[in-house]
């Protein structure tokens, strides 16, 4: 009896770092591995958050291959996530870092991410405070290449 792969893959995965984007100017780049939708967190009791109408706040998780290094145990992987919204920039530039990679797919031609393409992502700039129990809103600017994929299926392409 063969085991479904997906199981394995759950067994084997470790929880990459996140990507912390501490300065303006700060830039994460690597090959995206991975890239999955999740419902938002809360930071103090991790229940999941919606919104008000009760429908699941989501975030884009993008698993990126880098080649930062911190210790002899990291493996390089970081995690970027990919959350929405409209910020008035209190300094800096850029965007929502879901808006500012969704740019760069269609600036670079691309309908979407995919396994082996290369991903930066920069922190920019800040947006305006609007809470005082929260940090103002990190904005970010970001540039996409898709990997060379083969073409095949044709006699045309074979020389």
């Amino acid at each position: 009896m063969t085991i479904d792969q997906s199981v394995n893959d759950f067994l084997m995965q470790q929880g990459g770092k996140s990507y912390p984007f501490d300065n303006i100017g700060d830039c994460c780049v690597g090959e995206i591995v991975a890239a999955e939708q999740r419902q938002q967190t809360d930071v103090d009791n991790g229940e999941k958050l919606t919104w008000a109408d009760g429908s699941p706040r989501m975030q884009l998780v993008i698993t990126v291959q880098t080649a930062e290094q911190t210790t002899d145990e990291d493996d390089g992987i970081r995690m970027l996530y990919a959350k929405g919204g409209k910020f008035d920039i209190a300094e800096g530039t850029g965007s929502s870092m879901k808006e500012a990679i969704a740019k760069a797919v269609r600036d670079a031609g691309g309908t979407g991410l995919h396994v082996g393409d290369k991903l930066w992502v920069a922190l920019s700039g800040t947006g305006v405070k609007k809470n005082r129990a929260f940090n103002a809103p990190k904005l970010y600017e970001a540039k996409y290449e898709a990997a060379k994929r083969e073409v095949s299926g044709s006699a045309l392409f074979d020389s």
